[in-house]
Parts: C-alpha cells; structure tokens; sequence
C-alpha cells in the first residue's frame, strides 16, 4: 500500500484529498503565475513521496532539510517530506549560510530537497557532506498533468513531523520537536477560533520557518480548504497594490492577513506617503478582510489605533504562542473581545497558570504577575537531541515553562504579557518592571519615537537600571531629561529609564522580534 501512489490518513491530507474532489485552488503561486488545485496538490506531494523513499516504505523520523521559495514548491516538499515519513526542518531562505548550516548541522539532516532558485546556496550547505541525500528540483518538477487523488494509509499521528528553531533572541536556537498530532491540534484550534472556511483567500507574505507562517497563515488555510495565496518576500508598495486590486475586482478578493507590528508599520509608512485620493483608495481596499491578525512581538497601542484609522476599522486581532506550543492565548474573533495591551483566553483545549516565585499559583487573581506556563495536545514534544534542555522547560507535573511573565487583567481576567522573565523583567531597586509596558508609554508618547527598545543594564546599586533604545523619526531629536519629565507623569518613578541611546534601526530577527542581548554593549563603559 505505502509504496504506490499514496498519501497518510491524517486529517491534514484527509481533508486535502475530500477537496481534490473539487476542483478548489490550493495554492495562489505568485512567483510562477500559476494556481495549483487541491488535486494538483495531493497529486504533486505522493508523487515526490515516492521520489523521496525510492525503495524503501518509511523514512522513520529522518530529517529532510527544506529551502525552497515560497509558494507550490515549498508546500508540496513539505507534504511528501510528512507523507514519507520524515521530519521536515524548514530554512529560512533569506538567513546567512552559518545559520542555515547550524540548523542543517544541529538537525542532522540525512536528506535535503532545494529548489533551483538557491541552487549555489544549496552547494554550498552540502559541500563536505557524506551520504546526505540531495534532490535540486526545477518549477518543471512540479507541473502536474491529469493528476489523480492518490489512495491513504494509516500513519501514527504520535510521529514527529517538524522540526522549528527557536527565534534565539536569549540563547542560540534550539530545534522543537512537533508532531502530527500537535501539528493537528494547533491548526485545528485556530480554524474554528478565527473561523476559517473553504472560502478564505489568505494573502500569505510570511517566512516559512516559523509557526506564524507554517501553522497559523499556511496549514490553517489547507486544513480548511481555503486558497493561500503565496508571495516571495514583503514590499508595502506591493502589498498596498494588491489589496487595491482585490478591492476594485481585477484580482480575487482576499479575507484574511497575518503579519507582526513591524510590517504594519512599515505599511503605515507608505500609506503616509501617498497623495490624499491614494490614501482613500488603500484605507477603502482594506474593507475586503474579515480578520487581520498581528504578532509575534507585542503591538504598540499607537500602532494598533492609526492601523484602525487607516484600514476601514480593521481592528488587529492578537494572539499568543510561540515554537513549542503553537497559539496558546488568543483575543476573540469579534470585535468586542479585542481588548487592547491583551493577548486574549486560552484557546480550546489549552490549559494555562501563572506561578508566583515561590511556586504558587496566582492564575485567579487579578493583576499578580506570575510565569506563564502551558498544558495541551499543542505543546511541542522536545528539544531535538537536547534532553537536558527539554526537562530543564518542564515543571515536574508537565507543564511547559514558557520563560513570559503574564497576568490578568480585566473584568473578564483577560490575559496580559509582560515579556521575558530572562530579559524583558527588569529588577531594580527591589521592584520588578515589565520593559514591554515602558515600550507601551514610549512610543504612546508625542516625542517623535518611531521604534523603541527596553532593557535592564547592570548596576552595582540597583541591581539593574531601565535603560531606552529609540529610533526617532526623520528630522526628531531627543535627550534624557525631556524624556523622563514626559516619562514621569505616565509611569511610576521607578520605571522610568535612566539611560538612553539612539539608534538607526533596532535589530531585529525574521519575525520582527528585537534581539534585545545585541542592545546591551551600547550601554558599557
């Protein structure tokens, strides 16, 4: 059975194959200009299963690297890399060599598929490499003529099939391990949470090495039937066209977008550079979406309310996860329940505490900050060939120990995160400050800050001292006493920083998250 044309019977590819029976768009190529069916799709992937496993029935949990560009290509390497039996590692297309070798190295990968468009990078990757399987494949390989819907076999859904690195903005990156099932608890979750259907049309601008992207933008839409629309890489002026065309009919309209704070305001940049009778065109296109969703780094309140000024009254939708457990927390789907500076509940079949530092759960109470920690099918099941590290993250009842620090807040105890415990609490002077707050009432602020950063600076007095990285905007200056005479009548003394820098750019890593440990020799001596 495994060896013909086939394809596991798992919700996923179950799904996939009862729409093949139609004839629905999968996939929205804009790279090639062309669109792939749901047959196309399944079709496409069995048939590189079987390229994949040659004479064999199973690759038995063996990694297969992935760098392909976004789009048909990519979807169909990962399909036939789960269908096959192995366990996908994703790069990132658009990281150096040393981080794409660290994660080949790390993941030890026995096969890896590149598209011909990074056909000197993938050289490069394998130069040295005994026995790794490689297949280049052109966009010809993946034409489909009379595709057929392949048969299923059982496949145990307990198997790993991804493997994701963390973002590394407090350590280097370690690969989390998540299996089908999880794979199908997240996805399935945020469908009906967010309320896809088969009539979606997603305008997918995401990496694809991230659970933003893979999960939440990518698998949501297939597992529903829905059509993804994939582009290469993020350009405002683009994105501003598209929509337009969506708007005005001389391109299929689209219902959903995904992104992080970064990129609306880079879209809020270019919106504010257009004529008056552009602006009106882009704010009218954005009437096409039922949801637009934001994440990944915590959304400025300035930024969330010109974003709804600009957008027909889109109001940002957000969320809480990260690579080990998916979407944990999320704001409701409608209008109501998007309370601003929250993440929202816990989303079905997620159970969430807070502890206090003494090991006491303070989950019922209201405004008592503890560590947010995590239980559910969604929970990833290790840190690849790291089991040190993976006990390390989970208490001895089995909870995973998200490293954030949250409350509730509200009437309805929705949920507030306050950053990392390891860099985003600040200690001084005997009191905690939650560095994501000072950021809030930074750029909420009238002094020209575009993009702020806060973090804590060691001090033999204080322990540690709230220290600002800003970028101003165009032709803005800004000193510390201005800063903290603004600063004091907003925040308590305590919190208000001590130290300032200003910087071009912030760093910042794929998901636009600030490297925050790049910030912190700008402050030594």
């Amino acid at each position: 059975m495994t060896s013909c044309l086939a394809l596991p019977d798992i919700p996923l590819f179950k799904n996939a194959c009862k729409f093949a029976e139609t004839d629905a768009t999968a996939v929205d190529d804009v790279r090639v200009g062309k669109t792939y069916s749901y047959r196309d799709l399944v079709y496409a992937a069995a048939k590189l299963r079987q390229q994949l496993l040659r004479d064999r029935c199973d690759l038995k949990g063996e990694r297969v690297g992935v760098l392909c560009p976004s789009g048909f290509a990519y979807v169909v390497c990962q399909w036939a890399t789960w269908a096959a039996g192995g366990v996908a590692v994703p790069l990132c297309t658009s990281h150096p060599l040393a981080e794409q070798q660290y994660a080949v190295e790390e993941a030890q990968v026995t096969h890896f598929i590149g598209h011909s468009v990074f056909k000197d990078r993938v050289q490069e990757l394998v130069k040295g490499t005994d026995g790794l399987d490689i297949m280049l494949l052109e966009d010809q390989d993946f034409n489909v003529e009379k595709p057929v819907i392949p048969e299923r076999f059982p496949m145990d859904m307990d198997k790993p099939a991804l493997i994701i690195f963390t973002s590394g903005t407090t350590g280097k990156p370690k690969g989390a391990v998540t299996t089908h099932s999880t794979i199908d608890a997240q996805a399935s979750v945020l469908v009906d949470a967010w309320r896809w259907s088969s009539s979606d049309r997603i305008h997918h601008i995401l990496p694809l090495h991230h659970v933003h992207g893979i999960i939440n933008a990518l698998t949501c839409a297939l597992y529903c039937g829905a059509t993804v629309e994939m582009h290469q890489k993020f350009d405002a002026a683009q994105v501003w066209s598209r929509w337009q065309e969506g708007y005005q009919k001389t391109a299929p309209l689209l219902t959903l977008f995904m992104s992080v704070p970064t990129v609306y305001a880079k879209l809020i940049q270019h919106y504010k550079s257009l004529e008056p009778k552009d602006q009106q065109s882009c704010s009218a296109s954005c009437q096409q979406f039922r949801l637009m969703v934001s994440g990944s780094a915590s959304l400025p309140t300035p930024l969330r309310e010109t974003w709804r000024k600009i957008s027909s009254g889109q109001v940002l939708l957000e969320r809480y996860g990260m690579t080990e457990i998916g979407m944990a927390l999320s704001q409701g789907y409608d209008l109501g329940e998007r309370v601003e500076g929250t993440v929202g509940m816990p989303l079905p079949g997620v159970h969430v505490r807070l502890m206090d530092e003494s090991g006491q759960n303070v989950t019922d109470s209201r405004e008592v900050p503890g560590m947010l920690q995590i239980k559910g099918r969604n929970v990833f099941k290790e840190y690849w060939q790291r089991p040190e590290a993976t006990r390390k993250e989970f208490t001895d009842d089995g909870w995973f120990i998200t490293g954030d620090m949250a409350m509730r807040v509200s009437e309805k105890g929705y949920y507030q995160i306050l950053g990392r415990a390891s860099i985003d609490i600040i200690k001084s002077g005997g009191e905690k400050v939650s560095a994501l707050e000072v950021e809030r009432e930074l750029l909420s602020c009238d002094l020209g800050i575009h993009d702020a950063a806060v973090v804590g600076i060691p001090d033999p007095e204080w322990g540690q001292r709230v220290a600002a990285v800003v970028v101003m905007d165009t032709g803005k200056k800004l000193d510390l006493v201005t800063l903290r005479n603004v600063l004091k009548a907003r925040l308590a003394s305590y919190k208000v920083p001590t130290r300032l820098k200003t910087v071009a750019e912030l760093p910042k890593n794929a998901m636009g998250k600030v490297t925050k440990n790049g910030l912190l020799p700008l402050f030594e001596e």
